[in-house]
């Protein structure tokens, strides 16, 4: 049996209602108005916008507070299409490696690229884990610079005991699928600016579709996906393409499963994605009111596996602070050898987990100011850390199959 990349947290009940509310899909105003409030509760200081994904929202917070020519910084390890949005926007990017316990950016080397032309910061909690971002707030504050936290990961993550997305200027979550909490494809803004709520509100008041014909391809695509969480299921609909496509074409494996990195040749597209469906919503709903029984799982799957690869050659793990109170989004192992062998070896045994090469923002050809500095740390790790599934859903037989295979694979 396979065992899926990624798996979303739902119960039998969700899936009733995914159904029940795909077929009849009225009353969606009930449904916003509940979501909308939840949020509001959860982020009582800061205006929540939801949104059909989290780029659009990158996009306008970008346009919003920056012109042609100005200076922005991102962590080396970030998600690449915001790079990307920054260049197309004609902004000037710079990079600034980052810390090789937790790969999130490196406050000292921060501070030494912040000059007067700087305007703004864009932070990246990767895989779920907060940056040293109270340091951060203080440059910011300093030199009066925008502040942007890239909150993709890290929905349920604290540092101080104040939640990522509060610190900045803007907060921006992703509900995609392969998030927690999802909304089968979608993003959450969270920002006290109340300029920066009206722009957005008016833009996509003028500019989001209320339907089309993608989706009904987007629903077909939920729908397997929901399907695929179950490592059964995944093993007789999805596992053998996905392990051929891996095998003799690595490049549309790579466009799947990393939907909008690296391409390079096709410009963002604001109005690629349509408003939020109801039954979008109310799966978010659900999702959000499960939240913290979903991340005492995901901690306890994490300790589990943790302790079953702990002493392995070869193997390492990112050294987060045991006191951080963090969602544990992803459990992400450093392969210290043949990294694609390895992972070919446990794709083939079951074990289709994420290669996570794809944050190295170097590597797409983008117009770096600083492309010439030294990104040491995060070169070598680019190609060397994988992401092992972590899901509410996973029982201890999966988490035993995630050991068993990558201990084999170590040993053989």
């Amino acid at each position: 049996m396979a065992i899926p990349f990624f798996s979303i947290d739902l119960n039998l009940k969700d899936i009733f209602n995914l159904i029940k509310n795909i077929t009849i899909p009225f009353n969606k105003k009930n449904s916003e108005l509940n979501i909308q409030n939840i949020l509001e509760k959860r982020f009582p200081k800061k205006n929540v916008i939801l949104l059909p994904s989290a780029r659009l929202g990158f996009y306008l917070t970008l346009k919003k507070y920056f012109k042609e020519g100005d200076e922005i910084i991102f962590s080396a390890m970030s998600f690449p299409l915001y790079v990307k949005i920054a260049n197309e926007l004609k902004l000037k990017v710079k990079l600034v490696d980052v810390d090789q316990a937790n790969l999130n950016i490196d406050v000292k080397k921060l501070e030494s690229n912040i000059t007067n032309d700087t305007k703004g910061i864009v932070i990246t909690h990767l895989f779920g884990y907060p940056c040293e971002v109270n340091k951060i707030k203080d440059l910011v504050k300093l030199h009066n610079i925008v502040l942007i936290e890239d909150c993709a990961q890290s929905f349920g993550s604290y540092k101080d005991g104040v939640e990522t997305g509060n610190f900045g200027n803007v907060g921006i979550f992703s509900s995609s699928l392969v998030k927690v909490p999802t909304t089968l494809g979608g993003g959450i803004l969270i920002t006290s600016d109340d300029t920066l709520k009206d722009h957005i509100l008016s833009w996509k008041e003028k500019n989001l579709s209320k339907s089309n014909k993608k989706d009904f391809f987007l629903i077909l695509k939920n729908l397997l996906s929901v399907a695929n969480s179950y490592p059964f299921l995944y093993s007789i609909l999805s596992s053998k393409i996905l392990f051929f496509l891996n095998k003799f074409n690595p490049r549309t494996y790579r466009k799947i499963v990393y939907s909008g990195m690296g391409l390079k040749n096709v410009r963002f597209n604001p109005k690629e994605r349509n408003e939020l469906k109801k039954y979008q919503l109310e799966f978010g709903i659900s999702q959000l009111n499960n939240l913290n029984s979903m991340k005492i799982k995901r901690i306890e799957n994490s300790i589990y596996l943790k302790e079953g690869l702990s002493g392995l050659k070869n193997i390492s793990f990112l050294n987060y602070k045991k006191d951080i109170d963090w969602n544990h989004q992803y459990f992400v192992i450093k392969i210290n050898f043949d990294y694609k062998k390895f992972n070919k070896t446990i794709f083939k045994n079951g074990i289709h987990a994420m290669e996570e090469n794809v944050w190295n923002c170097l590597d797409y050809g983008y117009l770096i100011m600083n492309d010439k500095d030294n990104f040491n740390i995060t070169k070598d790790n680019n190609e060397k850390i994988l992401r092992i599934q972590n899901s509410s859903y996973l029982k201890k037989k999966h988490l035993d199959k995630i050991i068993k295979v990558i201990k084999k694979t170590i040993n053989d």
